[in-house]
């Protein structure tokens, strides 16, 4: 049995990757785990969320009290409900925060014993990605894991 990482921002370029995450499993059989990584730098998670994200019942106000890692656990998890639900593979949906994405991810990986890492590339400018490196280059070339990189814009 396969257990295979999508890691996601939740942006719908990312949903490329969720997919062919989810496909892959429900072809080999396994497990998918969804992960988004949250960086403590973010401030204003409302700003992402869609009325249809918001938990049962909260304001803006109450939103504002709930942590940036508990509204992007409760995405996750929300996420990884509905994954499983289109592709009737089971996922598990988390979100953790930390300073290093790609350290985060590779934890992650050891922790659940993935045997297969998928990732997304955004195709950054090459100054940026000079300047400031590309995570999907970075968790390929440091991967003690085979990784598959799904491009989201073609």
């Amino acid at each position: 049995m396969i257990r295979v990482l999508a890691a996601t921002d939740f942006s719908a370029d990312g949903r490329v990757v969720v997919d062919f995450a989810a496909n892959l499993v429900r072809q080999c059989g396994g497990k998918m785990y969804l992960l988004h990584v949250v960086e403590p730098c973010m401030v204003n998670a409302a700003g992402c969320l869609t009325p249809n994200e918001l938990a049962d019942g909260d304001s803006l106000d109450e939103l504002h009290h709930r942590s940036l890692l508990n509204i992007a656990h409760t995405r996750a998890t929300r996420a990884a409900e509905k994954i499983s639900s289109k592709w009737d593979i089971p996922i598990y949906g988390k979100a953790e925060e930390a300073d290093d994405v790609v350290e985060c991810i590779h934890n992650f990986c050891g922790r659940h014993h993935i045997d297969l890492l998928v990732i997304g590339n955004r195709h950054h400018f090459l100054l940026s990605s000079i300047l400031l490196g590309n995570t999907a280059e970075k968790l390929m070339r440091t991967s003690k894991i085979p990784v598959t990189v799904v491009p989201c814009c073609v």
